[in-house]
């Protein structure tokens, strides 16, 4: 079963706007540097069950101000299938969804799974934190090497087409 090791509803810092961000447990990338070691363990945090994906739908609906969704982790891209089901029950405001991965995008599209999960993403921050190309001065990612992709016009593309903010 998914679990989440946290819902912050409220975050400027991880996309355009306000944002819910959701933090998928589970992470086998293993970064340097990363920024939130305890979301690596799949069973860390929270399992997702109906009254905890009620309870985050309730709390999405108290602020009509959001501007999106952003799924962080972890990478959600480990429990593809479960994201994208999770994704199907959830309230997505202004239906934007950003996600956030330790994989190249080229790397999932040979993934049915992480595939579909992509289907239902506007913007995706692919790359591994590396912490030789750390910035800080970065849009809505750690390091040079990431990029934000604009997913929809790249699965219609076939081509890597970056999302300009």
């Amino acid at each position: 079963m998914l679990h989440l090791s946290g819902v912050n509803y409220e975050s400027i810092n991880d996309a355009p706007g306000m944002n819910c961000v959701i933090f998928v447990s589970g992470c086998k990338h293993d970064c340097p540097g990363c920024h939130s070691p305890k979301t690596h363990d799949f069973t860390y945090g929270t399992k997702a069950t109906k009254d905890v994906i009620g309870t985050i739908n309730a709390e999405i609906s108290k602020r009509p101000f959001l501007s999106g969704l952003v799924l962080s982790g972890g990478d959600p891209m480990y429990s593809a299938k479960e994201v994208s089901n999770l994704l199907d029950e959830l309230v997505i405001p202004k239906e934007r969804v950003w996600c956030f991965t330790g994989f190249r995008i080229e790397q999932l599209l040979g993934n049915e799974e992480q595939r579909e999960l992509l289907q239902k993403i506007d913007v995706l921050v692919d790359g591994p934190f590396l912490s030789g190309e750390r910035d800080v001065t970065l849009a809505y990612r750690g390091s040079r090497n990431q990029r934000l992709i604009d997913v929809k016009a790249t699965l219609q593309t076939n081509e890597v087409v970056l999302y300009q903010i």
